[in-house]
């Protein structure tokens, strides 16, 4: 069997009225290039499974699907990543059952960019946001409006664009990064896949809009619509990334990573779900700890005061 240049991996879960428009966004695709299409199936509540099959049965040999026999969320190894680590390709994309592409040489252009420039690890592009009728909600989703990604947007809220449009090299296959931040399983883990992206290469954003993201939030089974905060995970996620880049040899992860935990610990305080006892205990933590402070209280002025676009 040829290695496909791209594996696109499309994690689904009551993804019933959904995932046709999925599918179809990759079938309609335009490009010179290789790909597989890795679909789980992960134990669906609605009739999610019934399209699949159907859609198999209509489109043979252009997918492979995964029926989970039980719902993979709690597993050693969920859904997602166990789709990951069945990807060939030399890049990998994600699309998820609820989201679509709508231009037809995306892949064509995201191929063709990582093909021609060897020194970039991943490319981005922009996104509108739609909602349950699949036509644009009037939210703007924080992507970055640079050709350059780099760890100051990241620490300052705009992320290279949202999960569909970031394309990446197989880092399964090819050891160009250290990956041991995905063993944590922490979530939302798009966001750890940009910081690790970020702190070992280069992130290009493609200024084309070329995908939908349906973000809904009142019911449905996306990470906003069903998660809220709490202390307690928000620092389990930021401890992780801070104590992964304690690890790499990029200076700038190791002190940005140490204001997330840090800004982590100011909103426990500000929320009354950390005490100032266990704020000292967990600011103990924290290797460069004047100078995380300072690029804190810098960080605060620049966006409530200065309402700058970088934060630090």
């Amino acid at each position: 069997m040829d290695t496909p240049i791209l594996s696109i991996y499309i994690p689904t879960y009551n993804h019933e009225n959904y995932i046709v428009r999925a599918l179809d966004s990759v079938l309609m695709q335009k490009t010179q290039y290789t790909y597989e299409v890795l679909v789980g199936e992960d134990a669906s509540t609605d009739g999610t499974r019934a399209v699949l099959k159907e859609y198999e049965a209509k489109h043979p040999g252009k997918l492979t699907v995964f029926y989970r026999e039980t719902n993979m969320h709690n597993s050693p190894l969920p859904n997602a990543a166990d789709l990951k680590q069945r990807c060939r390709g030399k890049y990998m994309i994600a699309l998820e059952g609820d989201d679509f592409w709508i231009d037809d040489q995306k892949l064509e252009k995201q191929i063709t960019f990582l093909e021609t420039h060897p020194d970039y690890l991943a490319v981005a592009h922009n996104c509108v946001v739609v909602g349950e009728d699949s036509e644009p909600n009037g939210e703007h989703y924080p992507e970055c409006k640079d050709e350059e990604y780099t760890l100051r947007h990241y620490v300052s809220g705009i992320l290279p664009g949202q999960l569909t449009t970031v394309m990446y090299r197989n880092y399964m296959k090819q050891e160009y990064m250290d990956t041991s931040v995905f063993d944590l399983k922490l979530n939302p883990g798009d966001r750890l896949l940009y910081f690790a992206l970020t702190a070992h290469g280069k992130v290009f954003c493609l200024q084309e809009t070329m995908s939908a993201y349906r973000h809904v939030t009142t019911h449905g089974s996306s990470y906003s619509a069903t998660t809220q905060y709490t202390f307690k995970t928000d620092e389990k996620w930021s401890a992780g990334l801070m104590h992964y880049s304690f690890g790499l040899r990029n200076p700038q992860a190791k002190k940005y990573a140490q204001l997330i935990y840090f800004r982590s610990l100011v909103q426990g305080l500000r929320t009354n779900q950390l005490s100032w006892r266990g704020f000292t205990e967990k600011f103990s933590q924290i290797q460069a700890k004047t100078a995380t402070i300072w690029l804190y209280i810098r960080s605060f002025i620049a966006q409530h005061i200065l309402k700058r676009k970088f934060w630090a």
